[in-house]
Order: C-alpha cells, then sequence, then structure tokens
C-alpha cells in the first residue's frame, strides 16, 4: 500500500519560525529561520514516517462561504510577520527542487487541501498521514487516513487514527466539527456556546449523537445550559459550517500514482539550497538520494559529492609521496583511525592529496616519518593543523619527538578548522561534513562510514575527504581575503601554533600524593554537609537528584519555590542562591554541590589523566570560543577556581617542571598576569580622556571610579563603594545593563540605573564608544576586535527583544574581550620565540585567559620576569599601559 504524506505548508512554516532565532539569513538578507525550521521538521518526518510521497499544501485565500457563516472568520489574527511572509516563496522553491508538489488553490485553505487529497488517496486505497498543528484535521481521520499531530515541531508526534481521536475526546472523527461548533474555537473566532468547553462538548455528543440533535431536544436540558444552546443556534450552525473540512475542492491537479520521494538529484537540489545558505540540509537530502552522476557540469561537484582524482596505494602510494616530498606541491593530508570493519583493522592511514592524485598510505609504521619529511619541506594543509603535527611532535614526552618545534615553518601551514573559524566563529563544528557543503556545495562521507566499508570503501571515502580538504584550503584564503580576515589567520591563530606545541609538549607536574590528601579532606567535608543538610531536611535523600531535592525544599520544608520545569522544581544555582540568605539549607546545597563537583573533576580525575611521562597534557582550543580566547579541555585546567578556598589548595598540587629539582629551591612556579586589560582597553579604544587618566595616574583604578561615581574625595572612598565601581566598571566592559547590575549587586533597580547613569556622566565618551559599537554592528553584521578578528552578531537582526539585548550586549564586548584574546596571544608567540632565541631554560606551561604559566629555574627568575614583562606590555602600543604582573613560588597556588 502506497503511504502519501500531505503536509500542512502554513502550521509547519509558523512553527519553524518561532521555534528557530530570526536572525538566520541568507546572503541578501532575507530571513531563512521558518525554512529551516520547515525542513528540520520535513526530515524528521520523513526518518520517523517513512513515505512513500510527499506534498504540500499551502493557503491561498478563505472560501467566501465561510466569510459569510462568520463575518470576523480569523479577522482577528494579525498581519503574518514580513519577515516570514518573505520565506514563503523560498521554501516552495526548495519543495519544487526536492519534487515534492506544492497545492494551492485560490480561494481555498489548506485544510480543504488536506482533505481532498485524503479522499482522492483512500479511494485508491493508499495511506495517507495528514501533517499538521491544527486540531480540527482530526475530523479526517479514517482507517486509511491518519493525522499526524506535531505537538512540537517534528520531535514530539502523535499519531492519531479513530480510535485515538475518540480515546483524546470520547467522540469519533466524524463529530470533530459538531465538537468545535459547540465549544468554539478562539484562533478562528468561531463563538461556540456560553458556558460549554471541552469536556461538556464532549459529554453531550455522547449522548445527542450530533449537534443538531442537541439543539433538538434543548428543552431536556437544564439551566443554562438549556438557555445557551437554544440562544446559539445561529451560531452553531455557523460554527458548524466553517468548521466542516470540504474534500471535494477542484483544481487540484496531483497524479497520487506518479510521485515519490525521494525523486531528486543532487543537481535539481544545490541552486534552491546554496542560494540562502541552507548547507547543513542540503548534505542531509544529499544522503536521501543515491548519486547517479547527473550533475549539469557546472558549479564545484557535478555529482553532488568530492570525486578524488587518481587514487594510488600500496608501495605506489610510497613512491608517490616521495615525489610530492622531491617536487615540494602543497598537500592537504588526512590521518584518520578506519573503523575495525576494514580489511585491515583498526591500522591508521593517511590519505596525501596534491589535488590531481590521491596518495593513501596505510602502514602505521611509515607514517611518522612521511609526515615528518612532508612538514619540513611542504606547504602542508590539515583539518587541525596541531593535532596532525602531534603525530611527529606527541604531546606525551615520554614519546620521541620527530621534527624539533624551532624546526616549523608556520607559513607553510593552512589549518582549515581555524580558517572557517575566522570566518564565522558561532559555528559549533568546523569538520568537511559541515564544510564541504557551505564552501564547494557538495558532500563527503563521514568517517564513520568506514565502519561499513570494505578496505577498498575505506580508501575511497578518506581520497574523497582529502580532496575536499586540498580544495577547501583554495576556497578558504580566497574567502579569508575577501573578509580581510588572512592577517589573523596568519600573524596570529596560525602563528600561534608551535606555542602552542611547546605548552601542550611540556605539560604540567602533579603532585599526586598532595591532592589524595586534598581528597580525604574534602570528602570528610561533603559527608559532613550531608549530615547538616538530613537534619535540616529531616530525612536522608539524594542530595545530587535535583527532583528529590526539589521535593525536599519546596514541599516537604515549604520553601517559597521559584522555576518549575517539566520535571520538578528548579533547583539549579540562582534559585538556590537567592535562598540561601534566609534558609540556611539552600546554602550547604550549594557548598555540598561545589565540592563534589571539583573533587569529581580534578580530585579524583587528574591522575587518572597523566600520561606516559606522568604528566597533565591539557589540549588547548582555538575555534571552541567565539571571542578567540583559547580553551582548555582533556583535562579542562583554565577552570580550576582560584577564588575559592578548595581551588586554592587544588593548586597547590601543580609544581613548577620536575627535571629543573625541587620546588622552591630549584625552580618556581611563575605566572604573568595582565591587569585590567578589558577595562584598559575600553579606555584605549573609546578616546576618553577621564578614563585614560584614570590608568595612567597609576591610581587604585576602581576606587577612583568610585570617587566619580558617588561623587566624594578619592581619599573618603569607602570599601563598599569601590566594590560596587568595581561591578560597575566591569559591568559596563561586558554591556550589562540596570537589571543584572541590581541583581549582582542586591541593590534596587533605580540605584543600580543611578550609577550607570553617573558612570556614564564620568566617562562620556564611553557611552559614545558602546552606542556606536551597537549601530556599526547592526548596520555591518559584525564587529572585529583591534586586529581585525570579526563576530558576526546576527542577533542583532532579531525580532525578539532578548535575543536582540543579548546581541547588543556581544557587540559592546567584543572588541575588548576579544582584542585581549589576540594581545595574550601575540604574547604568546612573542615569548616563545624569545625563549628560544635567548636560551632560556624556562619553559611555558599553560595559558588561562590573561596569564601565562611557566616553570622558572631559581637563577633566571629575574631574566625571565623581565623578559616576560617586556614582550607582554609590548605587543601594542596603547594610550593606556598595558600593565604586567609577576608573581612566583613553590606551587601554582603560591604563584598568585
Amino acid at each position: 500500500m502506497k503511504k502519501i504524506a500531505v503536509i500542512d505548508g502554513n502550521s509547519l512554516m509558523h512553527r519553524g519560525y518561532h521555534a528557530v532565532p530570526d536572525y538566520m539569513t541568507a546572503d541578501d538578507g532575507t530571513h531563512t529561520n521558518a525554512i529551516f525550521g520547515f525542513l528540520q521538521m520535513l526530515l524528521k518526518m520523513n526518518e520517523k514516517l517513512r513515505p512513500d510521497a510527499i506534498i504540500c499544501a499551502f493557503d491561498a485565500g478563505i472560501p467566501e462561504f465561510r466569510k459569510t457563516a462568520i463575518e470576523r472568520y480569523k479577522a482577528q489574527r494579525p498581519p503574518t510577520d514580513p519577515a516570514l511572509k518573505e520565506q514563503f516563496p523560498l521554501i516552495e522553491n526548495i519543495l519544487r527542487a526536492l519534487n515534492i508538489p506544492v497545492v494551492k488553490v485560490p480561494g481555498w485553505e489548506g485544510d480543504d487541501i488536506l482533505g481532498t487529497i485524503s479522499r482522492l488517496g483512500e479511494e485508491q486505497g493508499m495511506e495517507v498521514l495528514l501533517v499538521s498543528g491544527d486540531r480540527d484535521i482530526f475530523q479526517l481521520a479514517s482507517e486509511l487516513t491518519k493525522v499526524v499531530h506535531t505537538k512540537t515541531g517534528m520531535s514530539d508526534v502523535v499519531v492519531y487514527g479513530p480510535d485515538e481521536v475518540r480515546e483524546r475526546y470520547g467522540i469519533g472523527p466524524e463529530l470533530v466539527p459538531d465538537f468545535i461548533s459547540l465549544k468554539g474555537d478562539s484562533s478562528d473566532n468561531i463563538p461556540g456556546v456560553a458556558g460549554i468547553g471541552e469536556k461538556t462538548a464532549a459529554k453531550l455528543l455522547q449522548e445527542y449523537g450530533s449537534v443538531h440533535e442537541i439543539v433538538a431536544h434543548a428543552d431536556e436540558l437544564k439551566g443554562k445550559q438549556r438557555e445557551s444552546i437554544k440562544s446559539s443556534v445561529e451560531e452553531i450552525d455557523a460554527g458548524l459550517l466553517v468548521a466542516t473540512i470540504v474534500r471535494d475542492v477542484e483544481g487540484i491537479d496531483v497524479d497520487l500514482d506518479a510521485i515519490s520521494f525521494p525523486s531528486y538529484t543532487p543537481a535539481d537540489i544545490r541552486e534552491a539550497f546554496m542560494s540562502i545558505k541552507m548547507t547543513q540540509h542540503y548534505s542531509k537530502f544529499l544522503a536521501l538520494v543515491e548519486d547517479d552522476g547527473s550533475g549539469d557540469g557546472s558549479g564545484a561537484c557535478p555529482t553532488g559529492k568530492v570525486e578524488p582524482g587518481e587514487v594510488i596505494t600500496g608501495d605506489a602510494a610510497l613512491a608517490a609521496v616521495e615525489e610530492f616530498i622531491a617536487d615540494g606541491r602543497e598537500v592537504s593530508v588526512l590521518i584518520e583511525q578506519l573503523g575495525q570493519a576494514t580489511l585491515f583493522g583498526a591500522a591508521r592511514a593517511m590519505a596525501i592529496c596534491d589535488g590531481p592524485k590521491v596518495a593513501i598510505v596505510d602502514s602505521e609504521e611509515e607514517i611518522p616519518e612521511l609526515l615528518a619529511k612532508l612538514v619540513r619541506s611542504n606547504s602542508v594543509i590539515a583539518m587541525d593543523a596541531k593535532h596532525l603535527l602531534q603525530t611527529v611532535i606527541p604531546a606525551d614526552s615520554s614519546k620521541p619527538a620527530l621534527v624539533e618545534i624551532a624546526e616549523l615553518e608556520v607559513s607553510r601551514l593552512f589549518d582549515i578548522s581555524i580558517a572557517a573559524y575566522l570566518l564565522a566563529s558561532d559555528v559549533s563544528k568546523y569538520t568537511l561534513e559541515t564544510l564541504a557543503p557551505r564552501y564547494l556545495e557538495c558532500e563527503v562521507e563521514p568517517d564513520s562510514a568506514y565502519a561499513d566499508a570494505d578496505e577498498e570503501g575505506s580508501f575511497a571515502i578518506l581520497a574523497a575527504r582529502a580532496t575536499a580538504a586540498f580544495r577547501l584550503a583554495s576556497v578558504l584564503r580566497t574567502k579569508l581575503e575577501e573578509d580581510s580576515s588572512l592577517a589573523c589567520f596568519t600573524n596570529i591563530d596560525m602563528a600561534l601554533v608551535p606555542a602552542l606545541l611547546s605548552i601542550e609538549r611540556v605539560g604540567m607536574e602533579l603532585d599526586c600524593p598532595r591532592l589524595a590528601e586534598i581528597g580525604v579532606d574534602t570528602a570528610g567535608k561533603i559527608a559532613e554537609l550531608e549530615q547538616q543538610i538530613y537534619a535540616l531536611a529531616g530525612s536522608e535523600f539524594n542530595i545530587g537528584s535535583p527532583k528529590q531535592l526539589g521535593k525536599v525544599l519546596f514541599e516537604d520544608l515549604g520553601l517559597p519555590a521559584g522555576k518549575k520545569t517539566r520535571s520538578g522544581y528548579s533547583t539549579d544555582a540562582s534559585v538556590l542562591t537567592d535562598l540561601k540568605d534566609k534558609y540556611e539549607i539552600a546554602g550547604l546545597v550549594l557548598e555540598y554541590r561545589e565540592l563534589s563537583k571539583i573533587k569529581g573533576t580534578y580530585i579524583d580525575a587528574l591522575p587518572q589523566l597523566l600520561r606516559g611521562d606522568s604528566r597533565l597534557h591539557t589540549t588547548l582550543n582555538q575555534t571552541i570560543t567565539a571571542t578567540g580566547r583559547l580553551s582548555s579541555s582533556d583535562p579542562n585546567l583554565q577552570n580550576i577556581p582560584v577564588r575559592t578556598d578548595l581551588g586554592r589548595l587544588i593548586r597547590t598540587a601543580f609544581p613548577p617542571y620536575s627535571e629543573m629539582g625541587e620546588p622552591g629551591v630549584d625552580a618556581v612556579f611563575l605566572s604573568a598576569d595582565y591587569s585590567q586589560i578589558e577595562l584598559r582597553l575600553l579606555a584605549a579604544l573609546s578616546g576618553d580622556e577621564g578614563l585614560i587618566a584614570a590608568f595612567n595616574e597609576e591610581a587604585d583604578f576602581h576606587r577612583a571610579t568610585a570617587a566619580q561615581v558617588f561623587g566624594v574625595p578619592f581619599d573618603d572612598v569607602t570599601p563598599q563603594m569601590r566594590s560596587r565601581a568595581k561591578a560597575v566598571n566591569f559591568g559596563i566592559v561586558y554591556g550589562q545593563q540596570a537589571f543584572g547590575l541590581a541583581r549582582s549587586l542586591g541593590i534596587g533597580l533605580r540605584e543600580a540605573q543611578g550609577m550607570i547613569d553617573r558612570y556614564f556622566e564620568a566617562y562620556p565618551k564611553v557611552k559614545l564608544y558602546l552606542d556606536g559599537l551597537v549601530a556599526k554592528a547592526t548596520a555591518d553584521g559584525y564587529v572585529s576586535t583591534m586586529f581585525g578578528r570579526k563576530r558576526h552578531v546576527h542577533e542583532l537582526a532579531s525580532s525578539n527583544r532578548n535575543i536582540r539585548s543579548a546581541g547588543e550586549r556581544i557587540a559592546m564586548n567584543h572588541p575588548m574581550q576579544g582584542s585581549a584574546a589576540d594581545i595574550i596571544k601575540l604574547a604568546m608567540i612573542g615569548v616563545h620565540r624569545r625563549l628560544i632565541e635567548e636560551g632560556f631554560a624556562s619553559v611555558m606551561m599553560l595559558q588561562v585567559h590573561d596569564e601565562l604559566d611557566f616553570s622558572c629555574p631559581i637563577g633566571e627568575i629575574e631574566r625571565l620576569s623581565a623578559m616576560v614583562v617586556e614582550t607582554m606590555e609590548g605587543v601594542i602600543e596603547l594610550p593606556v599601559k598595558l600593565e604586567v604582573s609577576v608573581s612566583y613560588g613553590p606551587t601554582w597556588a603560591d604563584a598568585k
């Protein structure tokens, strides 16, 4: 039996529009959020229901008889938002490209088209699925027609046949129009009968069988029900007429036997999807069809997939690589762990592509030496250059390095992920699967496909991926130039790679006995907190279970409940923080959580992450944060708390590099930290003379601000005034408004706004500068750092005020936070270079936001400190001096 899905296009477009942020746009500024949501639901629908054919119906007017029956039928609905309206022609274009019939009949609503197509399908013995979020469609449910009711997109759907309709409403599908005429429908302006809701309407229909029978027997009803029915006969008739879906609309020209899905080629859909930058969905729809080679020859991928040139394997591959090396060709290099299902098990394979040819080396023993030769002599393209280089410069220093970091020529490296990140820093993934559709208009097989492939198939996948990487590099270089981002790519992010390789190979020492000692103490404190919480609660329960904790706090103890989620009461940190001053148990739970998290994340986990050299080797990521800051993972050493007692204790387990001797005697842990860098950048970028003077006079900056904000002499500023001024200073940098400041300081909204107003009175150019940033970002769509690092702020195009406000905060903050990130990167590049050139024994071990950490022999403390301060402060010349403070001691904790 053929299965046909008929989509209520208007319903899904409205759901998509309200589910997806409206700052998604095509290159010409046309909104695309509704299209994105629609296609997402279409894909999920296809995955769940597997129809043999799909049809999409759209409204094309309202039948006159409905307007006549109810004058204000649907009149209360506001005009379609222009940002949604402009997307309907685009989604129709995509549907036609997908060979999905689009049905619109002038003067008829989409429901009537669904009703007519379902009748036609039933007459031909087909199963019909009606996909809609409207409940009046339930009247069409039958043995052959099922209603797919979308509750939340397509992730939460219920399929209704006649039995399911009866179970939900207590009536059959045939009585749904009667049901609506009785209870009314405010969304369509169907009035219904006063005092009759869903339960009463269903009960009356069960008893009398139809709305006409109810009217005929109105005298049998009691009191208000009788009077309401008798006085609403005209409204009931009108409602019944309007609510009944027409099933014989003329002009529907669709051959149900002939249509099928999917029945398109990659060439059919490429232009429609790429014209509105719908690359993610393009890739998914490509995956639904087998490539038939029917491309039109235009564009980068005639078949819709990356097709490699000549693929060379075995001994010939080794010879080809040697040829590449001898000729100094630019090559893309991919090293991937192929799946267990391949003929050669889990052996690694390396693909080297020069464009026309791809050489695949599947001998794991040969790979490191060949790669070492390549990076010494050739220009190398990689998805992740640092990760690739760690094949020959391992992070674990117990493994030999085949290439010295000082040998690397970063000008010969091209990192695809970093290039794509600079062009769009708000994307969550930079993989061949996501980038090939976007920039090459074609797809590549994911590396997960190796698991189902034989040796030949695995080589084909790897060759295609290496070819895609080679071609991406060319496209991305051009894009970087056009975007004015090439200098940032070359001089900052790629130039940083050697320093990161060095830091990750040096690693961090860990004093495991010291950490174990801290763990014992922490476990004892957690146990004490448990008993205190149980005593206050009056019972034992799982403190780590939000559901159990919510019941104890808000039901058993009767604390005032805040947010409530589907799963129960919210017990997140913000809720407990609001309660802790009045209720001791809330503060204890917060402390319990903090200690438990730190114990699990660091005390228990870190010793398990030591490598062969008995050190921790974090990964410093360059493409995770939208601001340009580096992030740390496996383990995350940047997030060890510095302001809590336990965090500081954990830092006592990090001594300097062990090969330098005994901590505090032969070597120290040395930290160099930019002081208030983002505030200094705000002063420099805004050009506000008062703010610049406040820094250059080298007085206490927060105290100086407090004097301005509170209108008192510098010497009369109290600690509380200084603390509040400090909150204002940092709040301004992050675009904080009065509400956020009031909440953080625990003061009234008016008082917070007054402090902000006085701040801007004292430093008027700051306000002008921040307002200018928002205006420029709104006009340009992005905001830049001092060094040209762009951050696209799509939120500013949103019609949602909260989203737009978030975009304004991003626009105000990025020039400071992003510039600070660029400055610390440039400092790392300079420090790394000087450590090598000037023969230091000291090594750089870590970067934590605005801080660089070193292991330093006692005899080098003064020399290293001077060099690091000179380099960090000399990155850029500004009207406000960049100030660096240096501290050191036997452990990380002592160096702060």
